[in-house]
């Protein structure tokens, strides 16, 4: 008996020391928690079920909608440690259309907010922001950043003026620490300083121009006003983002989550040396640690972006990270937090519509074709739209009309 107890012992020993369970434990135990439809009020529910209506991304409530994607919430968690230690890092996202690359930057800019970092949502297009010019994508950066406490609007005036709200009471106190200006760099710190005194002492057009050029707005008069010897632009931009970095660090925040949302892809620019400029770019955010510490640039992109990639840059432009359909079981867990999104946006509910109907609903759709998350939400949203307007009709009824 005793023989036979320690063989099961010893069994029990070989099945925990499997690394193929410890790894999935360690996924398990290290996966983010993710918001559920109860937890969300009516106008942000509103907000979500129309934004899945029309088949965008919502900028607020993202992570209701993020699952399958824990795997990705818990390795931009790793990748946001190894930014807070004075590093940074680029993740490509790749995905066909339809499979929720800017939905997936939106939970990870939310997720972000959660870990204390400051963000920046950047659509790059070839005619407003491209990647092959840093100057553009640095203002657009800028324009974009938002905090936790300010996510509705551009938080770039929120987040000086709550330096040197910082800055003051810390001198009171004697606690100013030394790095708080004297690692920054000279006309940052001048721009700085003139805009503190511009706002509190009343000077308005001083603090104007101090705005404008942290947004790389200003002319060589204004510099001048200022005392301030040059401007922002391409080949200083990722110094200067480092040094919005150091300062977000001084605020307690951890450092910048900047997302770039890729509307055409680099491969398709017509011109040869725009293309060889933009992935230059690409691999100078990729070995940014020195420059732009604090920082952690995703970049979303299609197929396409890695077939052009040029030799010798494929290895170099930071972690690949696959968007892929998502499972059947991850739509039906999707499909009932929808649902209850709905039910709590329009106040009403069916008892039918169960997790048993939802998932005969999934099955039937996924049988059909080989569609894209984004076409499957559109369409769960179109039949609980009906499923309100007529008691009298069942999902199945419903997907029989629209497949």
């Amino acid at each position: 008996m005793k023989a036979k107890t320690r063989s099961v012992l010893t069994e029990m020993r070989r099945v925990g020391d499997d690394p193929r369970l410890k790894q999935a434990l360690d996924r398990a135990r290290t996966r983010p928690r993710l918001p559920s439809a109860d937890e969300v009020d009516r106008k942000t529910a509103l907000a979500l079920i129309e934004s899945c209506r029309q088949g965008t991304a919502p900028t607020e409530g993202a992570l209701t909608l993020a699952v399958g994607r824990e795997d990705l919430l818990s390795s931009m968690r790793t990748d946001l440690v190894h930014v807070t230690g004075q590093s940074s890092r680029l993740r490509v996202i790749n995905g066909e259309f339809g499979m929720g690359k800017t939905l997936t930057l939106r939970l990870l800019q939310e997720f972000a907010h959660g870990e204390g970092c400051a963000t920046s949502f950047v659509v790059l297009s070839s005619r407003e922001c491209p990647m092959y010019d840093l100057g553009a994508v640095y203002r657009h950066i800028v324009r974009s950043i938002r905090v936790a406490e300010c996510v509705d609007r551009p938080a770039l005036e929120y987040i000086l003026e709550n330096w040197a709200v910082e800055v003051r009471e810390s001198a009171v106190k004697g606690t100013l620490r030394p790095w708080a200006m004297g690692s920054l760099d000279r006309d940052f710190k001048t721009a700085l300083t003139q805009y503190y005194e511009g706002v509190h002492f009343r000077h308005p057009q001083k603090a104007d121009i101090a705005l404008r050029w942290f947004q790389s707005h200003t002319t060589a008069s204004d510099n001048s006003r200022l005392r301030l010897s040059s401007s922002i632009t391409g080949e200083n931009a990722l110094k200067m983002l480092g040094n919005f970095t150091l300062m977000l660090r001084f605020m307690g925040l951890k450092g910048m989550c900047i997302l770039l949302d890729e509307t055409d892809a680099i491969s398709d620019l017509p011109d040869d040396a725009v293309r060889e400029t933009a992935y230059a770019n690409l691999l100078s955010l990729a070995r940014a640690a020195a420059t732009t510490p604090y920082s952690y640039f995703v970049y979303a992109t299609t197929p396409g972006f890695l077939n052009g990639v040029p030799a010798g840059y494929d290895g170099a432009l930071g972690e690949v990270t696959q968007l892929e359909q998502l499972r059947s079981r991850d739509l039906i867990e999707l499909s009932e937090e929808i649902r209850d999104l709905h039910f709590r946006a329009y106040d009403w509910c069916r008892d039918d519509l169960n997790s048993a109907c939802l998932r005969r609903f999934v099955l039937e759709f996924t049988s059909t074709s080989v569609r894209t998350p984004r076409a499957f939400v559109r369409t769960l949203v179109a039949a609980l739209d009906a499923c309100e307007e007529n008691e009298e009709l069942t999902l199945h009824q419903i997907m029989r009309r629209l497949s």
